[in-house]
This record gives C-alpha cells, structure tokens and sequence, in this order.
C-alpha cells in the first residue's frame, strides 16, 4: 500500500503549492491510481476525498459497493449510502467533518455535472478548480511496477494477435478473426478487451472502421488493432498483415509505414518534444509522397487509459521524461483501396526507447 501514499503525498505537496485545500477524486481510473480500487458506479456518486492537510483521505461509495472498497481500498476510512439515500447528504456531512465549507477543491475536467453541483451546494464559499493537469502531471512518469503490468498487457495482446493472423483465412469473417482474438487475449490473463478492430479489404482504410460480417478474400489486406487491459494497464498494438499476396504498391507502402514507425522509435529519448517524435514519423510518410494520406496524429499516451498524456502529435511541445508511456503508429490509408498501420507500445528509457510491445514487423503473406 505503500504505494498509495506516496502518490497522495505526491499530489497534496502539489495541490498545497496551487492553493488548493482538499481534491475530490471520482473517476474509476484515478480512484484507482491512488487507492488501488475502483467501483462500477455507474450513475452512482463514488470518490475519494483527499484533503491537502493533515486528514487521512475518505472514500465515500455506494453501499454495494462497501465490501470491496473495504478489501481493496488503500485507505481504510470508508463511508457509504445505499440507493433510498441522496449521495450529496453524505458528501455535505464529509465536507464537514473535514470543515472544509470554505474549500477550494481540485476536481477532475471529466467530473459530472451532477456531482459538481453537489460539491458546490455543500457550502456557498466553496471554490472549485480544475485539477486534471496535476493528476496527469503524475500519472504519466510510470514507475517499475506500472511498466512490469504494461509489458504484460503488451505480451497477451500480441498472442492474441498471433491467434488472429492463425486464424485468417479466405471465408472468415473480420468478426470472427475479432472474436479468435478476444478469446485468446482472455485465455492469456487479459481483464478486458475494451476494442478489437478488425477490418479488411478496402475497409483497412479506415483508421478507426467498424469491425463486420465482411468476409475476407483473396489479396485482401486485413489491419488487426487491439486494446486490453492487465491488472488496470492498457495495451495498444496493431499489425497488418496480407492475403495471398502483397501487391507491389502494398509493399512499398508496408514498407514506408515500417521505417516511418522504426525512425519515430529510434527518435524518442529524455530532453526531445513530443511534436519532435511525430515528425520524424510523418517526414519519412511525406518524403515518399504519401504525407495527405496519413491522417492522424504519430501517437498517444498509454497506462490506466488508452489515450493520455503524452500526445505525440505536430506542436505538442511536451519534453518527454525517463516513464513517460505511448504508442508510436503511423499509418498510410488510401480511399476505397487500403490502409496500413503498425502500431507498438514505448516507454521513454535509457540510452534508447524501450519497447513495451514484441511482435515481428516483417512483411507477412498469410
């Protein structure tokens, strides 16, 4: 647990600088970032009330909810209501109890609208802040733990997607490959697998295209890009991979898409910007003629969420830091014909980026 306390300590240091006196935490993925738990709330009110001061942190649930805070949660003073009850009763006596009614409250971007009005209603002299720069400000340096749970979320995706080129085959479906995926990312150890996007034939040119009943052929191509989740860490990866052949253009492009990812890869390090990573990236696609046809940006930041800081992205001028986790995958996707992505997981290390994710890169004909 010790953990924990650490990363509260860590934010009420930083909370104590800006001038706030207590944050309220509700989101799954921060509650579980500083107590070790999270709740399915639902529509429910859940948090953590953690004051700048002196007072242990408070972690206020729906009484469902109550037997597995009390299992899981790093902080053992733990207040609940059930569902005949208003959660803005229980908050307002909470916020007492601290004497917090002339408070300035960091919260996150994302809190509901509901629950700030509950927050505010509890005294009229309570200010509220935007703290989302804070929490991202910690969460995205990843300690050794943190990067020992994404190497293995990395490890169960890439045997899922081996699991998904075995399967493919003229006559199978993008959501049966999905499935085959799916199946095996859980067989492996995988919480949850939160998106398995298959697409094939002309519908690989769509860098996010819905998975279907289209059945693969013949010199299809077919784009694999797969989320899941291990003990709270996303990993992120995708391959593509062909059917029967790889035309010449394809393989130009495979192999334009390849050296843009490898070049990104060997570009990251401490001291260089995020906009410096995704250049190197986007220079290589657009030098070889095909810079319109790659239409997002190089990369995001990957840990308790799948998209977080850093965004490897043109005038994103983060400095990256020794921890700092995200995606490198450039990708080519040419209209009604076909696209390419290769997508692998970094960490910022040293002397060189280190690789979250190890799946073969090679040009493959199924």
């Amino acid at each position: 647990m010790a953990i924990f306390m650490e990363r509260v300590e860590k934010l009420k240091k930083i909370g104590k600088k800006a001038g706030i006196d207590a944050f309220l935490v509700s989101s799954e993925k921060n509650m579980r970032y500083f107590a070790g738990f999270s709740v399915l709330a639902i529509e429910r009110f859940a948090g953590i009330m953690i004051p700048v001061g002196t007072s242990a942190p408070i972690v206020l649930v729906p009484k469902l909810e109550e037997e597995k805070a009390k299992e899981y949660s790093a902080f053992k003073e733990i207040r609940s209501y059930d569902d005949s009850e208003n959660p803005a009763m229980l908050l307002r006596q909470v916020v007492k109890v601290l004497r917090m009614e002339k408070a300035v409250f960091g919260v996150e971007g994302i809190l509901p609208f509901k629950f700030y009005r509950m927050l505010v209603e509890c005294s009229p002299k309570i200010r509220i802040e935007d703290a989302s720069v804070f929490f991202s400000q910690l969460r995205r340096i990843k300690s050794y733990e943190e990067l020992k749970r994404m190497e293995k979320a990395a490890s169960i995706v890439a045997e899922g997607i081996k699991a998904g080129i075995d399967f493919i085959k003229p006559g199978v479906s993008e959501l049966a490959i999905s499935f085959q995926i799916e199946k095996t990312i859980k067989e492996n150890g995988g919480e949850s697998v939160p998106f398995c996007i298959v697409l094939s034939g002309r519908h690989s040119a769509l860098p996010h295209g819905e998975t279907s009943n289209r059945k693969v052929r013949e010199k299809d191509i077919v784009l694999m890009d797969v989320g899941a989740v291990y003990e709270g860490y996303y990993a992120d990866i995708t391959r593509t991979v062909f059917v029967g052949e790889a035309t010449k253009m394809q393989t130009k492009i495979y192999e334009i898409v390849v050296k843009a990812q490898e070049t990104a890869i060997k570009t990251v390090k401490s001291s260089v910007k995020a906009e410096e990573v995704d250049r190197a990236a986007r220079k290589i696609i657009e030098d070889a003629g095909y810079g319109e046809y790659f239409t997002h940006r190089t990369g995001h930041g990957l840990g308790l969420e799948v998209h977080e800081e850093p965004y490897i992205a043109a005038g994103n001028k983060t400095v990256l830091k020794l921890g700092m986790t995200f995606t490198i995958e450039p990708g080519v996707y040419l209209a009604g014909k076909f696209g390419v992505r290769v997508e692998d997981d970094i960490a910022v290390s040293t002397p060189e980026a280190k690789l979250l994710s190890s799946l073969s890169k090679e040009l493959l004909v199924i």
